[in-house]
């Protein structure tokens, strides 16, 4: 399996209080595995997602803060952590290195990647823009297939599970997961950078010389700019 990443986006003690605030809420993503998940699928996307919108959707109905002290803490967790993800996802873009979150692990200290992949999964539907292409094009599907693989394996009804998750270990398939995020990532590059060009407000710059006061009226009637259309102006 690829090797862990060495940058650690929070420390531990961090990341364990931020798994505990998760785990609290009623939303869609309960965990700190989960959150990397969702955020990895928005940073990927072709087109940004409003903070509002998925901080909303990660506290869900019940996510009432003790206090500012404690909102302050997880936003900034928050922004922390997308970030290192940010910039981990542009190192993959630039190396042969891939992205490999801290998974949770079962009772025999295998890595799972079922919350991470459903994480993902939520942004993918978050996002929306983009994602049915990618997932309707039978050469491009393969990217995205192990989080559809691993999330179905949530479903309660063994039967929805694919035959791969019978597998005892699943270092395979978590391996063609995180290459695929990266390929992902790679796919949608054009499209995130024109979309951030295209949100991004243009300084309007005037074209034509600036006319003094004291010039004459580019109206052509002889006079001062400021006793003709610079009076009109004014007025």
């Amino acid at each position: 399996m690829a090797r862990p990443q060495k940058k650690q986006s929070l420390h531990p003690s961090e990341l364990e209080f931020f798994d505990a605030f998760l785990e609290e809420l009623n939303g869609p993503v309960r965990s700190f595995e989960a959150l990397d998940g969702l955020f990895c699928a928005l940073i990927c996307a072709p087109r940004a997602v409003r903070p509002d919108e998925y901080i909303d959707l990660i506290m869900g109905s019940g996510g009432a803060l003790e206090n500012e002290a404690q909102a302050q803490k997880i936003t900034d967790l928050m922004i922390r952590h997308f970030n290192s993800i940010v910039d981990q996802l542009q190192n993959t873009y630039r190396t042969d290195d891939i992205y490999v979150p801290a998974l949770i692990v079962d009772e025999n200290g295998a890595p799972d990647g079922r919350e991470w992949a459903s994480g993902f999964m939520v942004g993918v539907n978050l996002s929306a823009e983009g994602w049915p292409a990618l997932m309707a094009d039978t050469t491009l599907n393969p990217m995205i297939a192990p989080m559809v693989k691993l999330t179905a394996a949530q479903d309660p009804d063994p039967a929805q599970h694919s035959p791969d998750l019978a597998r005892e270990n699943r270092e395979d398939l978590l391996e063609d997961m995180f290459v695929g995020l990266s390929d992902i990532y790679a796919h949608f590059a054009a499209e995130r950078l024109t979309n951030s060009a295209a949100a991004t407000p243009q300084t309007i710059r005037r074209e034509s010389d600036k006319v003094g006061r004291n010039d004459a009226c580019t109206c052509g009637s002889g006079k001062k700019f400021k006793q003709c259309c610079g009076a009109k102006n004014q007025t």
